[in-house]
Protein backbone atom coordinates (compact mmCIF):
# COMPACT_ATOMS: atom_id res chain seq x y z
CA UNK A 1 0.00 0.00 0.00
CA UNK A 2 2.79 2.14 0.86
CA UNK A 3 4.78 1.61 -1.91
CA UNK A 4 1.26 2.17 -4.58
CA UNK A 5 1.29 5.83 -2.26
CA UNK A 6 4.74 6.63 -3.69
CA UNK A 7 4.46 5.48 -6.87
CA UNK A 8 1.29 8.00 -7.25
CA UNK A 9 3.06 10.88 -5.60
CA UNK A 10 5.76 10.57 -7.68
CA UNK A 11 3.47 10.38 -10.52
CA UNK A 12 1.87 13.80 -9.71
CA UNK A 13 5.39 14.94 -8.83
CA UNK A 14 6.50 14.72 -12.29
CA UNK A 15 3.31 15.55 -14.04
CA UNK A 16 3.55 18.88 -12.10
CA UNK A 17 7.16 19.41 -12.62
CA UNK A 18 6.57 17.95 -16.54
CA UNK A 19 3.60 20.97 -16.64
CA UNK A 20 6.36 23.65 -15.59
CA UNK A 21 8.75 23.08 -17.83
CA UNK A 22 6.39 23.19 -20.61
CA UNK A 23 4.62 27.06 -19.32
CA UNK A 24 8.38 27.91 -18.80
CA UNK A 25 9.60 26.66 -22.49
CA UNK A 26 6.53 27.84 -24.12
CA UNK A 27 7.38 31.75 -22.85
CA UNK A 28 8.17 33.69 -26.21
CA UNK A 29 11.76 35.20 -25.89
CA UNK A 30 12.56 38.94 -25.97
CA UNK A 31 14.36 40.24 -28.28
CA UNK A 32 16.78 42.87 -27.30
CA UNK A 33 19.65 44.43 -29.06
CA UNK A 34 22.88 44.15 -27.41
CA UNK A 35 23.85 47.38 -28.47
CA UNK A 36 21.46 50.41 -27.71
CA UNK A 37 21.49 53.50 -29.57
CA UNK A 38 21.61 56.64 -28.10
CA UNK A 39 18.62 59.43 -29.21
CA UNK A 40 21.14 62.31 -31.27
CA UNK A 41 19.46 64.92 -28.64
CA UNK A 42 20.12 62.62 -25.28
CA UNK A 43 22.80 64.79 -24.28
CA UNK A 44 24.84 62.13 -23.48
CA UNK A 45 28.79 63.61 -22.88
CA UNK A 46 31.22 61.01 -24.90
CA UNK A 47 33.12 60.69 -21.56
CA UNK A 48 29.31 59.26 -20.21
CA UNK A 49 29.63 57.54 -23.59
CA UNK A 50 32.89 55.68 -23.29
CA UNK A 51 33.18 55.40 -19.70
CA UNK A 52 30.07 53.85 -18.67
CA UNK A 53 29.00 51.96 -21.99
CA UNK A 54 25.11 52.81 -20.96
CA UNK A 55 24.56 50.99 -24.62
CA UNK A 56 26.11 47.75 -23.37
CA UNK A 57 25.30 47.55 -20.08
CA UNK A 58 21.73 48.39 -20.22
CA UNK A 59 20.57 45.25 -21.83
CA UNK A 60 22.93 43.13 -19.98
CA UNK A 61 20.91 45.12 -16.87
CA UNK A 62 17.43 43.96 -18.32
CA UNK A 63 19.00 40.58 -19.53
CA UNK A 64 19.87 39.63 -15.90
CA UNK A 65 16.36 40.34 -14.33
CA UNK A 66 14.47 39.43 -17.31
CA UNK A 67 14.58 35.45 -18.15
CA UNK A 68 12.74 36.12 -21.58
CA UNK A 69 15.55 38.41 -23.25
CA UNK A 70 17.67 37.57 -25.75
CA UNK A 71 20.18 39.50 -26.31
CA UNK A 72 20.45 39.87 -30.03
CA UNK A 73 23.14 41.93 -32.65
CA UNK A 74 20.11 42.22 -34.79
CA UNK A 75 16.48 42.15 -34.78
CA UNK A 76 14.44 38.94 -36.38
CA UNK A 77 11.18 37.71 -36.31
CA UNK A 78 9.00 37.50 -33.25
CA UNK A 79 8.86 39.55 -30.16
CA UNK A 80 11.57 41.99 -29.52
CA UNK A 81 12.07 45.27 -27.73
CA UNK A 82 12.75 48.29 -29.34
CA UNK A 83 15.17 50.81 -26.75
CA UNK A 84 16.55 54.44 -27.39
CA UNK A 85 18.17 56.03 -24.84
CA UNK A 86 16.82 59.31 -24.63
CA UNK A 87 17.98 61.26 -21.84
CA UNK A 88 21.18 61.41 -19.55
CA UNK A 89 21.93 63.97 -17.62
CA UNK A 90 25.57 63.48 -15.97
CA UNK A 91 27.63 66.37 -15.32
CA UNK A 92 31.13 65.03 -14.28
CA UNK A 93 32.31 64.85 -10.30
CA UNK A 94 30.28 62.34 -9.29
CA UNK A 95 27.39 63.29 -6.29
CA UNK A 96 29.42 66.58 -6.42
CA UNK A 97 27.84 67.90 -9.29
CA UNK A 98 24.31 67.13 -8.12
CA UNK A 99 21.62 64.33 -9.28
CA UNK A 100 22.21 62.26 -12.41
CA UNK A 101 18.98 60.28 -14.16
CA UNK A 102 18.62 58.83 -17.41
CA UNK A 103 15.57 58.08 -19.98
CA UNK A 104 14.57 55.45 -21.98
CA UNK A 105 12.11 55.25 -24.76
CA UNK A 106 10.80 51.08 -25.36
CA UNK A 107 8.24 49.84 -27.88
CA UNK A 108 7.12 46.33 -27.64
CA UNK A 109 6.29 44.59 -31.05
CA UNK A 110 5.14 41.14 -32.35
CA UNK A 111 6.19 41.13 -35.67
CA UNK A 112 5.34 44.21 -37.23
CA UNK A 113 2.48 44.57 -34.76
CA UNK A 114 3.04 47.32 -31.53
CA UNK A 115 1.96 45.55 -28.26
CA UNK A 116 3.13 48.16 -25.97
CA UNK A 117 5.01 51.40 -25.42
CA UNK A 118 6.88 53.21 -22.13
CA UNK A 119 8.83 55.87 -21.00
CA UNK A 120 11.09 55.30 -18.37
CA UNK A 121 12.96 57.35 -16.20
CA UNK A 122 15.34 57.04 -12.83
CA UNK A 123 16.99 59.55 -10.76
CA UNK A 124 19.19 59.05 -8.06
CA UNK A 125 21.50 61.89 -5.82
CA UNK A 126 23.54 59.07 -4.42
CA UNK A 127 26.07 56.87 -5.58
CA UNK A 128 30.13 56.37 -6.37
CA UNK A 129 30.49 58.39 -9.12
CA UNK A 130 28.85 59.64 -12.13
CA UNK A 131 28.80 55.72 -13.69
CA UNK A 132 27.92 54.12 -10.32
CA UNK A 133 24.91 56.78 -10.60
CA UNK A 134 24.09 55.89 -13.90
CA UNK A 135 23.93 52.44 -12.77
CA UNK A 136 22.12 53.01 -10.13
CA UNK A 137 19.34 54.04 -12.73
CA UNK A 138 19.68 52.01 -14.96
CA UNK A 139 19.20 48.88 -12.31
CA UNK A 140 15.93 50.54 -11.40
CA UNK A 141 14.61 50.92 -14.85
CA UNK A 142 15.62 47.38 -15.65
CA UNK A 143 13.47 46.29 -12.76
CA UNK A 144 10.73 48.89 -13.96
CA UNK A 145 10.72 47.03 -17.49
CA UNK A 146 10.73 43.37 -16.24
CA UNK A 147 7.69 44.34 -14.17
CA UNK A 148 5.97 46.69 -17.15
CA UNK A 149 6.81 43.32 -19.30
CA UNK A 150 4.59 41.42 -17.26
CA UNK A 151 1.59 43.07 -18.80
CA UNK A 152 2.56 46.01 -21.16
CA UNK A 153 0.39 48.79 -22.36
CA UNK A 154 0.47 51.79 -24.39
CA UNK A 155 2.19 54.69 -24.06
CA UNK A 156 3.36 53.84 -20.10
CA UNK A 157 5.31 56.12 -17.21
CA UNK A 158 7.75 53.58 -15.67
CA UNK A 159 9.80 55.23 -12.93
CA UNK A 160 9.52 58.97 -12.66
CA UNK A 161 8.80 59.40 -15.79
CA UNK A 162 5.93 61.87 -16.32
Amino acid sequence: MASASRSIARQVLLLGAGLCFAAASSAQPVQVLRELPYAPESGASDAVKQECELDSKIPEALAAVIPDVKLVDKFGGGRKLELLIRDVHAPPAGAFSGPKWMTLHGTLKSGSKEIGSFRAKRTTVFGKGTCGMLFKCMNAIADDIAEWLKNPTEDARLGNAS
